[in-house]
């Protein structure tokens, strides 16, 4: 159909290559005697199969075992052949062996015994023996003891370490079972064999015995981990061997295996085959190369697993069926993709970091890092698309009518045409049309490119037609599509003219998509823009910037008609392509183009600074490291911006800062990855980066202050420890007076390495570390208390040294021994308290240096201050305020206490001003020294009073960062400060889901070593208890009273208030007893506002309203202004109505001192409009509020009359209303929004709703908001528009029970809408 004059090619012969009409593996045709030494095939087997196979006849048993695992190997025939001496292939019982023989007699018969060589398993090793008691002590013992109680439950508060435990345990457990399981099918093979010869008439239809020999194998619980059957030795196997039933029965349980899932059980079962010398059956194939593919944790791994499968399938003369040759080819042509995509990014981070201006250690070397270096030689090597493409070839010829699934094709054929091979491409596309596979279309866009590299504009259009064609039969109702891709397709032809020199082809191609989805401009809006962004973003714009056309690409990005997102990742790529180019003034006009966008801004901004880098234009680099080390995402792609940015800043003199720049990113890299294996990798990366940072140090002969050294020394330590030589280098700098500069945790850090390196014997010899070593365990043992691992690690160098140098062990026992002694001095006049009941305390721990200029009574004349009960007002503060600065200007300055007082108060005040200043005077006043506990101590107070401060003000970003700066001091945050992480997430982010945060929060605490408080229990279950998750909330008030947590009054209300939103009236009433009893019980208003409103709003009980309201009473207890609207709304709404006694309340209100507020009388109007239906009525309170001058106009009086005309179906006297709640000032809230959106659209207005949904701004939207929306427009059957307020709600990341809600009043069609397929292909 497409490709007419290239399907010649689909039929090239390869019957040659083939013997006895056997399609015989390319790989085993070079490897085994069963070849032609004509094939020719030379190139596939000196380089493939030396690759993938470590030697020309290896077995299976080694498809699954790293390298260097010694094995036997197997002969053509399939004889096991031993491993060489001392290869230990005996599984190290050779010595066990030939003691036993010694004992044994030898009664006559002059036969030698010989030992059984069993071969070895494949990448599977069994346990000697199911776990005995003392081994499940032993392991027991390594696990957490909530796992040994209950490994069934397992609560979701904890971390997942207990599950790994778990299944490490059943890991040992289900290998010993899969040994259990083969030889018991050993068993029933023989058992079935003697059966079936005595009575064959028993045996069932095809041979098969009656027992299930599948059930047996996989039910029946391990009894023990070898069986005798292994004693037996193999016999070779034939050509003549014919498969008994039991053999059968082994190849299905291998398949049984793959069916259920059980990926790696199934090696140990396939090795059983081979060692009974049992021919496996193609389906065990299949699994066993499943299991390749599954099994293998790295990529790169799993194409040669599966070519050494596919090896020795061939080598045993099975045939492969169809689903073997189908996820074979799947696989390579997978990896040849991933090799691809590898290859590029590497090629363009080799231009984009290579910095010969500052110079590379390896002249040699194209890569910043030597392991890029050495992983693009292997990209080059790799040849897995010719191996997939002999494979095809072969399994073609082998059966004809050979047909493979749809994603075989379009894997092949997108490895083809991104590699460039166009002949083979069309080769395996023509055998798709042969045997009328249904293609996938995304294989077509890499087809039509690969036409337009190689020039082929004619080529690369019939392919479009033939697409165009499919898809035009698809739309009729045939299946002749997998997984349209119409843009894609789109994009891809417009590239193409424009990279043969069509642009006017290009341009009238996209005119015809544009008229396409004009025919009906309000259905297909939305459709064209997708349609535009995809084809001019990736095929126009790609064009130019492959041509390095970057002003025209950029003038095309701003000239079409792009959404905001295509606009801005299109200019994005601009900008990096252009700094890649070295085109400086595209890409700074580019850059400043980009809108804020962190994905597109993080792109842009690495190419920036590697380009100013490159020129030398250090300055213009630090702005664009500020950009982009400000953004959010810090991984592994930072590796090389950071190591090429630290270089320059220490090229041009700037040492310090670009060590600190280094170790700080280093540090966000590793925070930033939670997976071990990727930890593992970017800190294998980070020591590269060190290294060549080291490198360059050296290389240019740089001298490092002690202080520089200290930060790349602490660099390597938070990765993987010291980085040889380079560690040996700096340490080569740091005599005597550079150690007396470092401060005390600089001096541990030194000593440990120094330590280390002693220990290890490779310096032993050098005089001038152990000097150093002498002197440095001399500094640290003045100071505080060292850890146990640097105990541990002196005591080691000691032994180490204790021959050449015994002194330094009596120096370190005298002076641990000092360190150890009471040091406590009496002052006159007070008595000596006794040895037994005073610990020992250091003068380095007590010491203060700034504890001379503090002003103590000052101190405690402003902390009363702010203790006071008006200061909860500020009334105080601007005085403490006053004291602390006529303090300083004495020259003296309060305790660290005073300073995290007055930080609190200024941020309950919202003075973020005051907050920061205070913090900044505290730098000033008392620097931080960590070298001295006390100083530590007190500035732990400090950070931890800013970390509230920053929290209540709302910069939680400040608060992350003083967070960190305490938790390097060895501090966490106080309970209390983790409770305020809590209760101020509403501040923080409107959409998020504050339940799931707060535990989040709570994890933290408990794993930073926090205590929990009342106060950090009491805000995680407030929010538990918003979101209806009352069985944790049970768990935390549990956990809470199991801790000796008394709980509070707040406890119990925040407890009552959750339970009144579940509607949990007995359990509420029954903790507002418990709380009432309480012996620390003091009264507060808020559980009683709980249970009335429930009783009000949800069981509609008057009379349970006012018994609370009158034991309320009865306690003392103040009413506040929520009781007294809750008093008017039950007498206003419940029945019996008695608007009287409603009206009544605001005298009461006047009564107690307090006036009235805009909510009591909203409460009145909502009453007579809504419930009484008294129009008038509600319009006279509301003027008669309006007329008071003590009342301030608020949203939710206006909300009460809005509410009151839609209930009286007046929403036309609405829009009066709205213009004099404009001329008042009060701004529009969503909830009024929501009741002039319902109005409307119950009068059919859909336009007037819909102006007062678009009036409210994105922003300010509510989830109601949406639905009142949704709900309009299908009440005017505007199904499209509903759609698009359901995408916008989707957008903005509410937890999905609120999105669900809103997306199922669109019905069954609801998920289809949302993923409305592409725009119909042109005509």
């Amino acid at each position: 159909m497409v490709f007419k004059p290239f399907t010649h090619l689909a039929r090239q012969s390869l019957g040659k290559t083939f013997t006895h009409g056997y399609a015989q593996s390319v790989v085993a045709a070079t490897q085994s005697s069963y070849a032609s030494s004509t094939t020719p095939f030379g190139s596939f087997s000196s380089h493939a199969a030396s690759k993938f196979s470590k030697h020309g006849n290896s077995h299976i048993h080694t498809s699954f075992q790293p390298p260097s695992t010694p094995s036997g190997t197997t002969t053509s025939s399939g004889q096991q052949v031993p491993a060489p001496e001392g290869s230990r292939g005996d599984g190290g019982l050779a010595a066990y062996y030939e003691a036993w023989q010694k004992q044994q007699p030898n009664n006559g018969s002059g036969k030698e015994w010989k030992q059984f060589q069993f071969p070895l398993r494949i990448g599977w090793k069994a346990p000697n023996a199911l776990p005995d008691s003392k081994n499940v002590d032993k392991d027991n013992a390594r696990l957490r003891p909530d796992t040994l109680l209950n490994r069934g439950s397992l609560d979701r508060a904890y971390s997942s370490s207990a599950v790994d435990d778990i299944k490490k345990a059943e890991d040992v457990v289900a290998e010993a079972a899969a040994a259990t399981q083969v030889d018991k099918a050993i068993a029933e093979e023989i058992h079935s064999s003697q059966v079936i010869s005595a009575h064959p008439s028993n045996a069932t239809p095809n041979g098969q015995p009656s027992s299930s020999i599948m059930s047996t194998s996989t039910t029946t619980p391990p009894q023990s981990s070898d069986t005798a059957s292994l004693s037996q030795r193999s016999l070779p196997l034939t050509d003549d061997t014919v498969p008994t039933p039991g053999a059968l029965a082994l190849s299905d349980a291998v398949v049984h295996l793959y069916e259920y899932g059980r990926y790696t059980e199934i090696p140990a079962a396939f090795e059983l085959l081979l060692e009974r010398s049992i021919q496996p059956s193609v389906k065990a194939y299949n699994a066993l190369l499943a299991a390749a593919v599954e099994l293998p944790a790295a990529k790169n791994q799993v194409a040669s697993k599966a070519l050494s499968v596919y090896t020795s399938m061939l080598q045993l003369r099975v045939t492969p069926d169809t689903a073997f040759y189908t996820t074979l080819l799947e696989v390579l042509s997978k990896h040849a993709i991933y090799v691809h995509q590898t290859k590029s990014a590497m090629d363009l981070k080799r231009l984009r970091f290579f910095n010969a201006r500052y110079g590379n250690p390896n002249p040699q070397s194209s890569f910043l890092l030597q392991s890029d270096e050495a992983e693009y030689a292997i990209l080059l090597e790799d040849d897995a698309l010719s191996n997939a493409i002999k494979i095809f070839d072969s399994a073609i010829i082998a059966a004809k009518g050979q047909r493979f699934s749809s994603e075989a094709y379009a894997l092949l054929v997108t490895a083809c045409a991104l590699h460039g091979r166009v002949e083979d491409m069309l080769r395996v596309h023509s055998h798709l049309e042969e045997n009328q596979v249904i293609p996938i279309a995304s294989m077509f866009p890499p087809m039509i490119e690969a036409f337009s590299r190689r020039g082929d504009l004619r080529s690369a259009v019939e392919c479009y037609d033939g697409y165009k064609m499919m898809a035009i039969q698809h739309d009729a109702g045939h299946n002749t599509l997998i997984d349209r891709k119409d843009y894609e397709v789109y994009a891809a032809l417009a590239k193409s003219y424009a990279k043969c020199g069509r642009i006017d082809g290009a341009d009238r191609f996209l005119a015809r998509i544009i008229h396409s989805f004009n025919t009906n401009a309000d259905e297909n809006k939305a459709k064209l823009e997708v349609a535009q962004d995809i084809i001019v973003t990736y095929g126009l714009i790609q064009h130019q910037i492959d041509a390095a056309q970057y002003a025209e690409a950029l003038k095309t990005a701003e000239v079409r008609s792009l959404s905001a997102s295509a606009r801005n990742k299109a200019i994005a790529s601009i900008c990096s392509a252009a700094a890649d180019d070295n085109d400086r003034e595209s890409a700074i006009k580019a850059f400043r183009a980009i809108d804020a966008a962190p994905t597109e801004m993080s792109m842009a901004a690495l190419s920036m600074l590697a380009m100013h880098i490159r020129h030398g234009q250090l300055d213009e680099a630090r702005t664009y490291w500020s950009v982009l080390y400000g953004l959010p995402d810090a991984g592994v792609s930072l590796i090389e911006p950071t190591t090429m940015y630290t270089v320059a800043l220490i090229g041009k003199g700037y040492v310090d800062e670009g060590l600190t720049h280094a170790r700080e990113a280093f540090t966000r890299m590793r925070a930033s990855v939670d997976m071990t294996n990727d930890r593992n990798q970017i800190k294998e990366k980070i020591d590269e980066a060190i290294e060549h940072v080291g490198t360059f140090i050296t290389s240019h002969r740089i001298a490092l202050s002690p202080q520089s050294a200290m930060i790349l020394l602490w660099a390597m330590s938070e990765n993987n420890g010291p980085v040889s030589p380079l560690s040996e280098h700096l340490l080569a700098g740091l005599g005597s007076v550079q150690i007396s500069t470092l401060s005390w945790e600089d001096m541990v850090l030194v000593l440990r390495i120094e330590a280390a390196m002693i220990s290890g014997g490779t310096i032993l010899q050098d005089v001038a570390h152990v000097t150093r070593f002498e002197h440095l365990m001399d500094m640290v043992t003045r100071g505080a208390i060292l850890d146990e691992t640097t105990v541990e690690l002196v005591e080691q160098t000691l032994k180490t040294l204790e021959i050449r140098r015994p002194d330094l062990t009596a120096k370190w026992q005298n002076a641990r021994q000092v360190g150890n002694q009471q040091t406590y001095v009496p002052t006159l006049g007070s008595p000596a308290p006794s040895l037994a009941s005073t610990a020992p305390v250091r003068y380095a721990d007590t010491y203060d240096p700034y504890a001379a200029m503090i002003d103590h009574r000052g101190s405690n004349v402003i902390v009363d201050l702010l203790d006071s009960p008006r200061s909860r007002n500020g009334a105080n503060l601007d005085e403490a305020l006053s004291r602390f600065r006529n303090m300083r200007r004495l020259g003296r300055h309060p305790r660290y206490l005073v300073y995290s007082k007055l930080i609190a108060a200024a941020a309950k005040e919202g003075r973020a001003n005051a907050v920061f200043d205070l913090f900044g005077t505290a730098q000033q006043d008392v620097p931080l020294l960590a070298q001295h506990p006390s100083v530590r101590e007190g500035w732990c107070s400090i950070l931890d009073s800013m970390i509230g401060a920053c929290l209540t003000i709302g910069n939680r970003a400040a608060a992350s960062e003083y967070h960190e700066e305490l938790l390097q001091l060895g501090f966490a945050p106080t309970a209390n400060t983790f409770g305020l992480y809590i209760t101020t997430l509403k501040e923080s982010a409107k959409t998020l889901d504050e339940a799931n945060e707060a535990v989040n929060i709570f994890c933290r605490a408990q794993q930073e070593g926090v205590e929990p408080s009342s106060f950090l229990y009491n805000a995680l279950i407030g929010k538990l208890g918003k979101a209806r998750r009352i069985d944790d909330c049970n768990f935390y008030f549990s956990e809470m009273q199991n801790r000796g947590i008394r709980p509070t009054s707040v406890t119990y209300g925040t407890m009552i208030n959750a339970m009144c939103r579940v509607s949990y009236e007995r359990h509420a009433e029954e903790l507002f007893d418990e709380m009432e009893s309480m012996p620390n019980y003091k009264p507060r208003p808020a559980p009683y506002n709980s249970v009335m409103q429930y009783f009000l709003t949800t069981k509609r009980d008057n009379l349970k309203v006012l018994e609370y309201y009158s034991r309320m009473l009865s306690k003392n207890i103040r009413p506040t202004m929520h009781t007294y609207k809750l008093l008017i709304d039950t007498y206003a709404t419940l029945e019996p109505i008695n608007m009287p006694a409603a009206e009544g309340v605001l005298d009461a209100i006047r009564a107690s001192g307090e006036r009235p507020d805009a909510v009591h009388y909203a409460s009145l109007v909502h009453a007579k409009g809504c419930a009484l239906h008294d129009m008038a009525g509600a319009r006279s309170t509301f003027d008669a509020a309006m007329a008071n001058p003590e009342v301030r106009p608020q949203a939710c009086l206006y909300q009460a009359l809005f509410e009151s005309m839609v209930a009286n179906h007046r929403v036309e006297e609405t829009e009066e209303l709205l213009e004099h709640m404009a001329s008042r000032s009060v701004e529009m809230t969503p909830y009024i929004a929501n009741t002039l959106i319902h109005g409307w659209a119950t009068a059919h207005n859909i336009a007037k709703a819909q102006a007062v949904y678009e009036s409210i701004g994105m922003e300010k939207r509510e989830p109601s908001t949406y639905e009142a929306m949704t709900r309009g427009f299908l009440a005017g059957n505007e199904r499209q528009q509903a759609l698009d307020v359901v995408h916008e709600v989707q957008s903005r990341g509410y937890p999905s029970p609120v999105t669900n809600k809103i997306v199922d009043l669109l019905g069954s069609n609801g998920s289809r809408a949302a993923s409305v397929a592409p725009a119909d292909l042109a005509v």
